[in-house]
C-alpha cells in the first residue's frame, strides 16, 4: 500500500501544469483589434472598449489598441480617460508620433487649445511636415464661436471719469451668466449704474439678453436686446439693440457686418463692419462704425491686436481707436455729441484657477467735446468669470 502511494505521488508530480496552461488566454491580438474596430464602427463602444482594455492589459506594448481606445473615449466625450491612455503610451514611448497625433485630434474635438499646442509641438518635433495640419486645428478653434460650452457666471465693476465741462464719476456693476444651448449661448445680464458728478447723483438699471448663435461651420451671429425702465433718468438707453453676422474665410480670415441701435429720447443707429485675421498666437481686427447724425454720417475706426497664451481665454488685447462709437462706454446721450476722440485700451484676461478667470481693462481717450475744447477721459474694469460644473 505504501509503495503504491509513493508511485502515485511521483506520477502526479511529473505531470505538466495543465491547469496553468489552461488559464492562459489564447487569441490573435490582430484579430481582436480588427473586431474592436468593427464594433466601434457599428456604434458598440462598450463592446469595443471591453476588447480594447483586454488587449492593453495582455499586451502592454500594443500601442495601436491603446490609441484607438483613447479615440473611442474621445467620441464619447470622456476626454480625461482618453488622455490617461495617451499619457501612459507617451511615458513608455516618447517618440511615438501617432500618440501625439491622437492627442491633437482629441484636443481639437474637445476645443482645448492648451492641450492642442502641447501635443502639436511633440508631433512637429518628430514630423515637421505635419505642422500645417495642426495649425488648421488651431485656427478652427480660435475662429469658433467665442463662448465656452460650459455654464459661467460673471460679475465686474466698471468706472468712467472726466472733469470737463462737468465732473463725472460713473460706477457700474454688471452681473450675468453664459448659458449654453443647442444653437449657441444665451447671456442674460443686469447693469446697475450710479452717476456721481457736479450736476446730480442718480442710479439706473438695465436688463439685457444677448445670444451667440451657431449658423453653420463657417457662420455665427450675435443678437442682443437691452431695456432700462428708469423713466426720466435715462442714464442707460431705454432700448438697446445689436445684431451682427460673421463669415469665416480660408486662411484665418473672417468678415462681419451688423448694426447697433439705441433709444433715449430719440433714435440712434450705427452700422458696423469688421475684418479679422488669425495668425498663429495672434488675432487682428479692424472695425468700422458709421454713425448717422443729424448733420450727416461720421465714421469711427478701431484696430485691435490680441496675443493668445496657453488657451483661447488667456490673452492680452490692445485696441486703438479714432472717432466716437458704441465700442466705447456710451452711457448717456451727451456722449453721442462728442465731435471726435482718440482712444486706447488694454484688456487682459487669464484663468487664475481651474474654474475662475479674471478680466481687467484700462482705457484712455483724448476727446473733443466741443469745437477746439478737449478733455481727458479714463475708464477701467475689473471682474471675474466663474465656471459652473454641470
Amino acid at each position: 500500500m505504501q509503495r503504491t502511494l509513493i508511485v502515485f505521488t511521483l506520477f502526479v508530480l511529473t505531470l505538466p501544469p495543465l491547469q496553468a496552461q489552461d488559464t492562459v488566454q489564447r487569441y490573435d491580438p490582430e484579430e481582436e483589434f480588427a473586431r474592436m474596430r468593427t464594433l466601434a464602427s457599428a456604434g458598440d463602444y462598450d463592446g469595443a472598449k471591453q476588447i480594447g482594455y483586454n488587449l492593453v492589459k495582455d499586451n502592454e506594448e500594443y500601442y495601436d489598441a491603446a490609441l484607438f481606445l483613447a479615440r473611442i473615449h474621445g467620441w464619447e466625450s470622456s476626454f480625461d480617460s482618453a488622455y490617461m491612455l495617451i499619457d501612459r503610451v507617451l511615458a513608455e514611448d516618447p517618440g511615438l508620433y501617432e500618440a501625439y497625433e491622437t492627442c491633437a485630434d482629441l484636443a481639437y474635438w474637445e476645443n482645448n487649445l492648451e492641450r492642442l499646442d502641447s501635443c502639436a509641438r511633440g508631433a512637429v518635433e518628430i514630423e515637421p511636415d505635419s505642422a500645417a495640419r495642426f495649425e488648421r486645428y488651431r485656427l478652427a478653434i480660435l475662429q469658433s464661436v467665442p463662448r465656452s460650452k460650459q455654464k459661467n457666471i460673471f460679475a465686474w465693476y466698471s468706472y468712467d471719469h472726466f472733469l470737463v465741462p462737468y465732473q463725472r464719476n460713473w460706477h457700474m456693476l454688471t452681473a450675468g451668466a453664459e448659458l449654453p444651448i443647442k444653437q449657441g449661448t444665451l447671456i442674460p445680464s443686469l447693469n446697475a449704474g450710479y452717476f456721481a458728478g457736479d450736476l446730480s447723483q442718480k442710479t439706473d438699471l438695465q436688463f439685457n439678453l444677448d445670444a451667440y448663435l451657431t449658423l453653420g461651420k463657417k457662420n455665427y451671429a450675435m443678437l442682443g436686446y437691452g431695456f432700462s425702465p428708469g423713466g426720466d433718468i435715462n442714464l442707460f438707453p431705454v432700448h438697446r439693440g445689436a445684431a451682427e453676422l460673421w463669415q469665416v474665410l480660408p486662411g484665418g480670415f473672417a468678415l462681419s457686418a451688423g448694426l447697433r441701435y439705441y433709444y433715449w429720447d430719440r433714435h440712434f443707429t450705427f452700422l458696423t463692419f469688421s475684418g479679422e485675421k488669425y495668425a498663429g498666437n495672434y488675432w487682428f481686427s479692424l472695425r468700422n462704425y458709421l454713425f448717422f447724425k443729424d448733420y450727416g454720417v461720421s465714421a469711427s475706426w478701431y484696430l485691435s491686436a490680441r496675443r493668445y497664451f496657453d488657451n483661447e481665454f488667456n490673452h492680452l488685447t490692445l485696441t486703438l481707436g479714432y472717432g466716437t462709437s458704441p465700442d466705447e462706454p456710451i452711457l448717456v446721450v451727451s456722449d453721442l455729441d462728442r465731435l471726435s476722440a482718440v482712444s486706447g485700451r488694454i484688456t487682459f484676461t487669464k484663468f487664475v484657477s481651474r474654474n475662475v478667470r479674471l478680466i481687467t481693462m484700462v482705457g484712455y481717450a483724448w476727446e473733443e467735446y466741443a469745437r477746439e475744447e478737449h478733455r481727458h477721459r479714463i475708464d477701467a474694469r475689473i471682474g471675474a468669470y466663474i465656471l459652473i460644473k454641470n
